[in-house]
Parts: C-alpha cells; structure tokens; sequence
C-alpha cells in the first residue's frame, strides 16, 4: 500500500524485540543515553502497531504501512519534514492545539507549526491537510478542502522531485 518511489526509501521495522539486531541497537544506544529515551524510541513493528492502535489509524491505510517502516534520513525532494511515529505520539498525548480539545479524536499532527503552517492526517478519510495557523478554525469546522484526498498520494508527491 505505499508507492513505488517511497519503498526505496524505507525499511522495514524489526518484528519484536527479540530481533538480534535490535538487542544490538539498544545496548549500543544504553551507553550513549538515558533509559527515558531509549523507551521512547520505537525500534519494532510491535510497538508500531500498538502505537498506531492507540492514536486511532486504521490497519488498512497507506499511513500505517507507512509507520510500520523506519526511515534512515530520506531523500526527499521537499523542504519540510514530517514526524516520526513518536512525535505523532507525543502530540496526540500533549497537543498544542488545546484550543481544539476534539482535534485529536479525528486529526494527527504530522508537522511542526513553526512556520506557521502544517500538515494534519484525517484519521476518518485518510486525507491530508495544510493548514495555516489563521485557518484552524475553517479546518475544524470542516471548511478546509484537503491537499490530498489519501495519505498514499501524499507520500507519492512528498517522495518526488515534482515542484510545489
């Protein structure tokens, strides 16, 4: 479910933690930082898919192949960057939006708002959103149309040189 010029760019999460190398990881990265942040990265599939479960993100979806798969500094022809599952996580969790309790219950936050601007997921059609900080209230309200009517065509436009 993801396309063609993301797959290259991606590799697959180890099942468990049972995996040698990620045993491996983990205690080259015990020497480097605190237990904190070693329990905050997700280093397999299977914290994957309960985090994925727990923000709401349907098993069918382009976005949750997406985030079962670990990206080593893509390639990507745009400027912005978008989050990891952990801070996908974390805003679900402590959202900036607290203006907008109901956000998370349908949107994910995927980018920063530095800039003023940033990309928000709909759980409940798989669309893609841009969204300035003046718009939010159009946005919750449903005015917004979408950049992306599914997460899969936005990855295909993320991962390509295809101008803005």
């Amino acid at each position: 479910m993801l396309p063609e010029n993301v797959k290259n760019k991606i590799e697959l999460l180890p099942k468990d933690k049972y995996d040698k190398n990620v045993i491996k990881e983990i205690n080259y990265f015990k020497n480097l930082y605190n237990e904190d942040y070693i329990n905050s990265i997700i280093w397999t599939q299977e914290e994957a898919k309960n985090i994925l479960k727990e923000i709401g993100v349907l098993e069918d979806t382009s976005f949750y192949d997406f985030y079962l798969n670990v990206i080593d500094e893509p390639e990507a022809y745009r400027a912005e960057d978008f989050y990891g599952l952990s801070q996908i996580l974390e805003d679900y969790k402590n959202p900036f939006w607290s203006r907008y309790p109901e956000i998370g219950k349908r949107y994910l936050q995927l980018s920063s708002i530095e800039g003023e601007y940033s990309y928000f997921y709909d759980k409940e059609t798989d669309a893609l959103y841009g969204v300035d900080w003046g718009e939010m209230d159009d946005f919750i309200a449903g005015k917004l149309k979408p950049l992306f009517t599914s997460f899969y065509d936005f990855l295909e436009w993320y991962y390509s040189e295809e101008d803005e």
